[in-house]
């Protein structure tokens, strides 16, 4: 008998899950409607992410290449065949356009990940008094630190920069600084990326970038609560101990 399919939306619940209980009185519940609301954002978020890598694996790289398939099978049984002279590279075009493509829409679906998700964990912990963008002011004039520093991150920097080098520079690895992974590549020639590796890419955002974003926005949504409480006259021995502890891990996430 064949085990039952797992259901990817449970699956993808019960780790969210996980990282929202790392929160301290933090209800996922109908009693608290925000966090409600945050965690049903996260979840679309996180789906979203999950049927861009399905549509890509699934439809639109099997497309392209089905697309190139029929084109060789056109000019190996053309009537002119002896005269035409394409190289593998110039069929291969749309397959790497598209995998360029994928590379930017990937990009802003990050950049709208972050953005929203530091919206929405305002509206949870200062009921957005400060203004949408309290939380990232609080943390760029007191630490210097900005959550989308992509350069932070290895791969979220390859994707950005490949994204900037087709909007921009139509493919080709102009753009400055250079990504050091890909600096081999001469400017004259278009960046062409497998779809093994653009597949790969887009997995490392839904398993690994979203979860660290979203663990690290809300622990320093904490941080910037307790932060607040401390600047008040009745502020209890705890909320003063939390603080120190979440200052601690601060260090570590700033780096």
């Amino acid at each position: 008998m064949s085990k039952n399919k797992v259901n990817s939306i449970d699956h993808l619940i019960e780790k969210l899950t996980i990282e929202f209980a790392k929160i301290p009185n933090f209800q996922l519940t109908q009693s608290d409607p925000d966090a409600n609301r945050l965690f049903n954002f996260v979840l679309n978020k996180f789906s979203e992410i999950q049927d861009f890598k399905t549509l890509y694996k699934r439809y639109f790289i099997p497309s392209i290449n089905k697309s190139i398939v029929d084109t060789k099978n056109e000019i190996k049984h053309s009537a002119f065949r002896s005269l035409i002279n394409f190289p593998e590279n110039q069929l291969k075009g749309n397959y790497y356009d598209t995998i360029r493509l994928g590379y930017v829409g990937l990009f802003h679906k990050i950049e709208n990940f972050v953005k929203d998700l530091i919206s929405e964990t305002n509206l949870l912990f200062n009921n957005n008094l400060l203004g949408e963008d309290s939380i990232s002011q609080f943390y760029l004039v007191k630490y210097n630190f900005k959550f989308d520093n992509w350069y932070s991150d290895t791969c979220i920097t390859k994707i950005n920069w490949i994204s900037n080098c087709t909007k921009h520079y139509d493919g080709y690895p102009k753009k400055l600084p250079k990504y050091k992974y890909l600096s081999y590549i001469p400017e004259n020639v278009r960046i062409n990326i497998n779809h093994d590796e653009f597949i790969g890419d887009i997995e490392y955002v839904a398993n690994t970038f979203y979860y660290y974003k979203l663990s690290q926005i809300l622990t320093l949504g904490i941080f910037k609560m307790a932060s607040d409480e401390l600047n008040n006259d009745d502020c209890s021995d705890e909320v003063k101990e939390k603080l120190s502890i979440l200052e601690s891990k601060l260090k570590i996430i700033m780096k």
